[in-house]
């Protein structure tokens, strides 16, 4: 894996065309059901750029809430997901991107996800395993 090989797939800006079991995942990971009817219905934008520093940066926009994640490759980080602290790293693994967010308290209710990033024909596609749920998300791209 390169930093070269990341532009080419993914760098750019893109926005969600369609989901499968988006609130089958949002439920597990314990949003309440008014939140998950409004989520579903929001078309969110996701922009990935390599920074001057070589580290990347996801931002995903969703009317309501907006998450960034600017990391190294192969480098634990700390991220907030749904209020709760998260121990992140990001691997190169066949081709995708993988995200494995786990909490940092042992006790916290929300669970351990893995987010995966792979970029087929003019997609990205993003699948996301929680417990026993598996979403996807595609993703086109919409600019540069």
């Amino acid at each position: 894996m390169s930093l070269d090989e990341i532009k080419e797939k993914f760098v750019g800006k893109w926005k969600l065309d369609r989901s499968e079991n988006f609130e089958a995942f949002l439920a597990v990971v314990g949003v309440n059901a008014l939140l998950r009817k409004v989520a579903s219905k929001t078309s969110p934008t996701m922009e990935i750029r390599v920074e001057d520093d070589d580290r990347i940066k996801i931002t995903m926009k969703m009317g309501f809430m907006n998450q960034v994640d600017l990391f190294n490759m192969d480098e634990e980080f700390l991220k907030e997901v749904q209020g709760t602290v998260m121990k992140a790293i990001v691997t190169w693994e066949d081709g995708k991107l993988k995200m494995e967010n786990t909490p940092v308290d042992p006790k916290s209710e929300v669970k351990p996800q893995t987010v995966y990033r792979e970029r087929i024909d003019d997609e990205i596609i993003i699948t996301i395993h929680c417990a026993d749920v598996i979403c996807k998300r595609y993703m086109k791209k919409i600019g540069d």
